[in-house]
């Protein structure tokens, strides 16, 4: 079952599967929801949404909540996602980051970029 987020930004109410998100970024309680076509805004925290979107999800960083379907890889100090974006992770949140990125894969069955 996909889950949805649901958010409104001036005015306009905007509904997007878990699926169609990448990651989401922070700054100053601005959070930009980054997409494969569009990157809405709204005002708000990410933390709303990171513990409805767990397990797939793992917040990094205090600014990024990020898709583990779309990590491609990974090194001590950086995420690649697969749209090119290299997202800071925290050096407090790696050994947590590892094991959940790690059961994701184990859950899912996949490996690299075989997710479904």
């Amino acid at each position: 079952m996909d889950r949805i987020v649901s958010f409104k930004s001036n005015g306009r109410a905007h509904t997007f599967f878990q699926d169609e998100i990448f990651y989401m970024e922070s700054d100053n309680h601005k959070v930009a929801v980054c997409m494969k076509q569009q990157r809405p805004e709204y005002y708000g925290k990410i933390g709303e949404f990171e513990k409805k979107l767990q397990p797939d999800f793992f917040r990094i960083h205090k600014g990024y909540l990020i898709n583990l379907k779309y990590v491609d890889h990974y090194d001590r100090t950086d995420v690649y996602m697969e749209n090119g974006d290299m997202l800071r992770i925290s050096k407090y949140k790696y050994q947590a980051f590892v094991k959940a990125y790690s059961t994701y894969l184990q859950e899912n069955g996949c490996g690299k970029r075989n997710c479904s």
